[in-house]
């Protein structure tokens, strides 16, 4: 029927009424965002970047000091920086995984460091002169081996711990090791962990891997509170100790300023000094009687009379000028 056909300015009309009523409708929706009150986010947004900045500065000093250890360019980088329940950390480890017990004193909780087994017969081999290759089964390490490996775990945890030096300062120990994840015991398995995993990778036959540190959420928990730019900003602003004023203030003591006394001054001009001659007298716009002006430094610091001190010349001090006063200002 043609009465019922649209036309195209009708079609295009009812289109825009659409799209009109559509737009409305999406803008009464509400968004909705999740939270997990069992386990909520421990971090801010500034907190994990500047986490983020402090490993990275970590995983650098990582790499300097593990390549003079090896003797090979290793790169080492931060891969990850998350909060996880200790029960998700611990089951998403392989078994076997080298499993080191930490005590870091004078912070009361235990912390992990773990190591790709992979990775740990890489190192071993290389530390004991070979490429780097790893085991074709993997295995239970030696005594001998796991003291090999501990000179990396010990080299790893000491820049850890410079790292972190600037909010809490903790000693890293090995207390125990395990290969079993399931047998790690020390950290309660719903309790809020920040694990940092490092990656290491170098040319050639070594196999690459990860490091990880799990640090349980209540031993930092007051030291968070530190992080982002409020907390470097007042870094800035600490007062000197003792030993850095008795520092400065010897420095200041002994260091010399040059000290010149102004008789007088005048002006004159290129031709009289194109002119002058031996016993010419230039005068002077300083009157007989007048203070000469003493600097130091440079700047205009006392005024002065001058005369004889002994055999030399000198000057007397007759006023001293504070800071940014002339000598026609009044006290």
């Amino acid at each position: 029927m043609p009465d019922e056909i649209l036309s195209a300015e009708e079609l295009e009309s009812l289109l825009s009424t659409v799209e009109e009523t559509g737009a409305g409708k999406r803008k009464r929706e509400k968004r909705i965002a999740e939270y997990d009150f069992v386990r909520p986010n421990k971090l801010s947004g500034e907190q994990l970047r500047a986490l983020q900045r402090m490993h990275e500065a970590i995983a650098q000093n990582l790499t300097m000091a593990l390549s003079t250890y090896l003797r090979i360019n290793l790169e080492v980088n931060i891969v990850s920086l998350g909060e996880l329940t200790f029960e998700v950390f611990r089951n998403s480890l392989p078994n076997p995984t080298v499993i080191n017990v930490l005590s870091l004193a004078p912070l009361p909780e235990r912390a992990l460091a773990t190591m790709d087994m992979k990775l740990a017969f890489s190192l071993i081999d290389r530390m004991m002169g070979g490429p780097g290759k790893p085991l074709d089964k993997l295995r239970a390490l030696t005594t001998i081996e796991q003291s090999l490996l501990d000179n990396v775990i010990r080299r790893f945890l000491d820049r850890v711990a410079e790292g972190w030096a600037e909010l809490a300062d903790f000693k890293a120990v090995v207390e125990s090791r395990e290969m079993d994840p399931q047998f790690v015991q020390v950290i309660p398995s719903s309790e809020m962990v920040l694990v940092s995993t490092f990656s290491i990778a170098a040319p050639g036959e070594l196999e690459p891997g990860e490091l990880c540190f799990c640090v349980p959420f209540i031993s930092i928990d007051t030291v968070l509170q530190r992080l982002g730019n409020r907390f470097r900003f007042a870094a800035m602003k600490r007062e000197p100790s003792e030993g850095q004023r008795r520092h400065l203030d010897r420095v200041v003591k002994h260091t010399t300023l040059p000290v010149r006394a102004e008789l007088g001054t005048a002006s004159v001009s290129v031709e009289q000094v194109m002119t002058m001659r031996a016993g010419d007298v230039i005068v002077l716009d300083q009157r007989v009687g007048e203070h000469a002006t003493g600097l130091v430094g440079g700047k205009l610091r006392f005024l002065c009379s001058h005369g004889r001190s002994g055999r030399s010349v000198g000057v007397r001090v007759e006023r001293v000028l504070p800071p940014g006063k002339t000598p026609h200002d009044k006290d």
